[in-house]
């Protein structure tokens, strides 16, 4: 049952690398048209977008190795559902 938990956080990591890497994309793209003001906000988003994405693998990573595959999964999935629910605020606009 410990295998399948490690694999789990490892699906959960992959997954939020995946997410991060979409949703600074996705801020790339808005920038295109954007004016200065604008550029810098969302400069500012993509690196909280991306500490959150990197915290999430991060600690999925240290708790994998401390033996609690199961917290990491769930501590790595986390930055996931964030940004999705992100993205889907900012799709309502």
């Amino acid at each position: 049952m410990k295998h399948l938990l490690v694999a789990a956080a490892i699906l959960a990591m992959l997954c939020t690398t995946m997410v991060t890497l979409m949703a600074i994309v996705f801020c790339l793209g808005m920038g295109a048209n954007a004016k200065p003001p604008e550029i810098r906000a969302l400069k500012l988003w993509m690196l909280g977008l991306f500490l959150l994405g990197s915290a999430g693998v991060g600690i999925g990573v240290f708790l994998v190795r401390a033996g609690h595959p199961g917290w990491a999964a769930g501590v790595s999935a986390a930055p996931s559902v964030i940004m999705v629910t992100i993205l889907g605020v900012a799709l309502m606009r």
